[in-house]
């Protein structure tokens, strides 16, 4: 196993919450709650979980687009968690981002071939060596060259997310985070997307993390998967470990509600009892607690530590022995 690019040790990212009455005490929003992993060198990291289980903070995060309120961030192995400044603006350099939305992540009055220069003038790429390389990454996407002409209002959800996929390897990044980025697209389109992706890590060794509320996705993707519930990791293998063995209640009621179209591979559906409690008010046990079938006292009085189980294979839940028993 190569050195790992990315660390995240014991990560928190918490809001301030306004008072709704004078005299209420100061409240907080625990976005991501102790959150801590490794991505090797061209390793694909994905996280997954339901909406508002803190997937995107942590991945504004890792690029040092949040503040962190505690933990820390080791990038190539040195600590990025508090820079700042030109520090910080060099770091871009090596970090980049592909959005969820691909209409919402360029300026709509802009042509295509002025959003992309502009990301090179900031870091200071001469426009000679910009344009060569955009030429380059048109060609890798398959896009041809007069897309550059264009306007985004004249391009489909998928080019656009093509577009922003070259955007981000502009700057021949070491780091990138992928926040859902297929989400937004027709299914057809999304495997297109996917099917670059995996090409693009084999021509660039790139280094991802890759966040998704779908399970078939990032084991289709990633070599690794968290599994995320309102701020916390419950459950971390290896991806064809993890799908082997679902092991945490959460993890199961997600895999369950994959359709399945094999009519002779029965899966029970798991159906969760009510809604994400409040990341606000978070149970005083396990966060996942009051929406499990297996729930003890135990689980609503105490919270579990996320502990290895098998080899590689990390659960947060007070039922689950050793070897996943």
């Amino acid at each position: 196993m190569s050195e790992p690019i990315m660390q995240v040790v014991d990560l928190k990212k918490t809001y301030p919450v306004p008072a709704r009455h004078l005299g209420e005490r100061a409240r907080e929003l625990r976005a991501v709650d102790g959150v801590s992993f490794s991505i090797p060198k061209g390793g694909i990291f994905g996280v997954v979980g339901e909406s508002g289980c803190g997937k995107s903070s942590l991945g504004r995060c890792l690029l040092r687009m949040e503040e962190i309120t505690g933990g820390s961030l080791l990038f190539q192995g040195e600590d990025i968690t508090k820079l700042s400044g030109n520090a910080l603006l060099e770091l871009r350099r090596h970090m980049q981002m592909i959005f969820q939305n691909p209409y919402g992540s360029f300026n709509p009055k802009q042509k295509i071939g002025s959003a992309l220069h502009e990301v090179a003038k900031v870091h200071k790429i001469p426009r000679g060596a910009a344009q060569e390389k955009i030429t380059h990454l048109l060609s890798e996407i398959n896009l041809p060259q007069d897309t550059l002409n264009r306007i985004p209002s004249e391009m489909s959800g998928g080019q656009l997310q093509r577009l922003a996929i070259a955007r981000a390897l502009l700057l021949t990044p070491d780091f990138i985070v992928a926040d859902e980025p297929v989400s937004a697209l027709d299914v057809s389109v999304q495997a297109q997307i996917l099917n670059l992706l995996m090409d693009l890590r084999e021509k660039f060794s790139l280094t991802m993390l890759f966040i998704s509320h779908e399970m078939t996705v990032v084991r289709h993707l990633c070599d690794e998967v968290a599994v995320m519930y309102l701020g916390t990791v419950v459950e971390q293998a290896e991806t064809e470990e993890l799908f082997r063995n679902l092991l945490h209640p959460y993890t199961q009621a997600l895999m369950s509600a994959i359709p399945n179209i094999d009519p002779d591979r029965k899966m029970e559906r798991v159906i969760l009892q009510g809604d994400l409690p409040s990341a606000i008010d978070v149970p005083l046990g396990c966060p996942f607690a009051p929406r499990c079938i297996y729930c003890t006292e135990q689980c609503r009085a105490e919270k579990p530590i996320l502990r290895e189980v098998a080899p590689g294979h990390h659960v947060a839940c007070h039922l689950i022995g050793e070897a996943g028993a």
